[in-house]
């Protein structure tokens, strides 16, 4: 319901089996989710596939959201969360920053006293984008 579909584009969900707790306001975090998600569909090629990992790295909980798209250029990659930056190469992924989506997604995550960072997907043979963001995570004792 939240993100657009598009019958050309594979979305697999990779997660590890333990259960991942981060404190957080869940409509907040669902709004960076969808826009990072929203962004991969609709700007990679038909035929791309996004891939959305979670797991527990230490005390933070890390989702990816990554990409086998055309990547976004290394001079590009410093300033894509700032406020109104949409980047020099349209063909590129610079349209990853409309200069409001990806500001906000940072914004939102530093509240919530995590972070979030772009880099070249290592698996793509192509390119290809990662957006990774992190939470603090939660410890929960669950009742026996």
């Amino acid at each position: 319901r939240h993100i657009s579909p598009h019958p050309c584009h594979k979305i697999m969900f990779e997660h590890t089996d333990e259960l991942l707790f981060a404190p957080m306001d869940p409509k907040l975090i669902m709004q960076v989710l969808v826009n990072l998600l929203n962004n991969a569909i609709k700007y990679t090629p038909a035929g791309s596939t996004v891939r959305i990992r979670a797991e527990r790295q230490k005390d933070m909980v890390c989702v990816e959201v990554a990409d086998d798209g055309p990547g976004i250029p290394d001079e590009e990659k410093p300033y894509v969360f700032d406020l109104f930056y949409t980047g020099q190469h349209a063909l590129a992924d610079s349209y990853r920053s409309m200069g409001l989506g990806l500001n906000l997604c940072s914004q939102i995550l530093q509240i919530h006293e995590g972070d979030i960072e772009v880099f070249d997907n290592p698996a793509c043979s192509t390119r290809g984008t990662v957006f990774r963001f992190r939470l603090p995570a939660a410890e929960i004792t669950l009742p026996q």
